[in-house]
């Protein structure tokens, strides 16, 4: 009886042994790999990998997600470089941004405004605008459910012979020579024949623009002045000026300073499928 025993635990072992090195099927029964599972998986503990007949393996870090390496390779443990996001929310896939020390100088001394005090969303890039230099921007929308935010920034100079000197002007965003938003704005001479500055902000945004690339410019006109012999500058300084017969250099501002930006953030609805 005791031989029948051992006998039957020796051959129980080796028919363990064997399958356990051999493919394993759990509702199957044509596995396809080692271990094939049809069927629901619970982890009631940690799942580690890497490990050895010594080592319990790689449980991974706090945060850390399961990832593929491809065929033949084992997973690996990686950090999400992107926030989840729930159903039905607005997730940020692209942001473009732009900047430039190449202002717009052609408004300075001698330059009269275009008298036009308004603009309408749907105007054309004509002439009487002025691109900001560098700023133009391709952008591509790739979904349809989508929010659009713009924003520009730019430094604005003046240099007047009296105190209170104003120049009035607006600049606005293009998308394909399409206005799509604008902001008036002015600045005021605080001193008279000393440069005073100012910086314009314009923040806008647009929803479910149709899918597509398009080109983005930053554009500004100037509306009127109080003197003609203003000087004036939108992006960039004013390197020198007359104050009399005297040829002053500007040491109070620089291009950098005053350079411009416009920055464009692109997020897109997220529905999973059903």
């Amino acid at each position: 009886m005791q031989k029948y025993v051992g006998s039957l635990l020796l051959i129980s072992s080796l028919v363990f042994s064997s399958k356990f090195f051999s493919q394993v099927g759990i509702g199957t029964e044509k596995p396809n790999s080692t271990l094939d599972v049809n069927g629901d998986v619970a982890l009631r503990n940690e799942l580690s990998l890497g490990g050895t007949d010594l080592a319990k393996g790689n449980p991974g870090e706090t945060n850390q997600v399961l990832v593929s390496q491809g065929e033949g390779l084992p997973p690996t443990w990686k950090y999400v470089k992107a926030p989840f996001v729930e159903d039905g929310t607005y997730k940020l896939t692209n942001t473009y941004l732009s900047e430039s020390e190449l202002g717009i100088t052609n408004f300075s001394a001698g330059v009269a405004g275009d008298g036009v005090y308004t603009s309408s969303i749907g105007d054309p890039l004509d002439s009487k605008w002025t691109k900001i230099p560098n700023l133009t921007t391709q952008m591509e929308v790739k979904f349809s459910e989508n929010k659009l935010v713009y924003q520009t920034q730019t430094g604005v100079e003046i240099v007047g012979s009296t105190v209170g000197s104003t120049v009035k002007f607006i600049c606005g965003i293009f998308k394909d020579n399409k206005l799509v938003a604008l902001r008036p704005d002015k600045i005021s001479a605080a001193y008279s024949n000393t440069p005073t500055q100012y910086m314009f902000t314009l923040n806008y945004s647009e929803q479910n623009s149709p899918i597509g690339v398009y080109t983005m410019d930053v554009a500004c006109r100037k509306i009127a002045t109080i003197d003609l012999n203003n000087y004036f500058s939108i992006g960039s300084n004013i390197p020198t000026y007359q104050s009399g017969s005297v040829t002053v250099a500007n040491t109070g501002s620089n291009s950098f300073a005053l350079k411009s930006f416009f920055k464009i953030d692109i997020t897109q609805l997220i529905i999973f499928a059903p």
